[in-house]
């Protein structure tokens, strides 16, 4: 390991501490909790106005704003079925179609996360321009973890293309990386802000980065010992302080936990 970092610029251990990121990220956790546990008429600080499902891709989740935040949310839930875990392993890469999103060439993006968004995309984007109509001074966020942190990779490129004069903020929590080098670079290209929220021990951000699938992630990598003092701000896609330096590979012990969070056992509150 320690020859690798000194071969490449891009694999080195060159995070710094960062405590001002953590409530939004705890908040991020805290919602993509809400996903899983079938939160209904508000999920902590959000009121959800639309649950988002497909019945064919068990595509899940929902989409509501949040006064206190001044946001309109979009929130993806992640593997919970058979379904969910052939969505995880489909990784073919096609180029998505989607209204209101033109992909450049050469563009592409596993079928196990284009199929789920594709059949729940244009629900999603008309209960957001409905709701820019009702509250045009809020922002955009999405989030979600595991399989929905990697929708919401595809959520910011989709809502960033449909609402290009709205801020946006994504937070893809312990997601694999969706497609390849192409993707990666036209997906940061956006004028907005994506974020990715990984657990020390989790080995889901670790998949598919490797041959035959050299898939790349895109944002900025933040990583959680599960308290404020040790949250780190990481550097590139692969720092060997956070994720790539773990040795952990797949849904291990620390998929289960997001910035302090224990996936699914946090609920509906309206308090955070």
């Amino acid at each position: 390991m320690a020859a690798l970092a000194s071969a490449s610029p891009s694999l080195m251990p060159r995070a710094t501490a960062d405590t001002a990121a953590w409530s939004s990220l705890v908040r991020a956790a805290d919602l993509s909790s809400a996903a899983y546990t079938g939160c209904l008429g508000t999920a902590f600080d959000v009121t959800i106005t639309k649950q988002i499902y497909d019945v064919t891709t068990n595509a899940k989740g929902f989409v509501g704003y949040s006064t206190e935040k001044k946001k309109i949310s979009v929130v993806m839930k992640g593997s919970t079925t058979e379904q969910d875990i052939l969505n995880d392993i489909d990784t073919t890469l096609v180029t998505p179609s989607l209204s209101g999103v033109t992909f450049p060439s050469g563009a592409q993006i596993m079928q196990g996360i284009s199929s789920p968004w594709s059949s729940v995309h244009d629900d999603i984007i008309a209960e957001v321009k409905t709701l820019i109509s009702k509250y045009p001074e809020y922002t955009l966020e999405s989030t979600g973890h595991s399989l929905g942190g990697s929708l919401t990779y595809i959520s910011y490129v989709a809502l960033a293309s449909n609402f290009p004069d709205k801020e946006i903020t994504s937070n893809a929590m312990a997601a694999f990386p969706i497609g390849n080098q192409a993707w990666a670079t036209w997906a940061s290209s956006f004028n907005g802000t994506m974020n990715r929220g990984n657990n020390e021990d989790d080995g889901v951000p670790n998949m598919y980065i490797e041959l035959p699938y050299d898939f790349v992630h895109y944002g900025t990598e933040y990583y959680s010992y599960g308290t404020e003092i040790t949250c780190l701000k990481c550097t590139g896609e692969r720092d060997l302080s956070c994720s790539a330096g773990n040795s952990q590979y797949g849904v291990t012990a620390g998929h289960f936990y997001s910035f302090g969070v224990e996936m699914g056992a946090a609920g509906c509150s309206t308090l955070l």
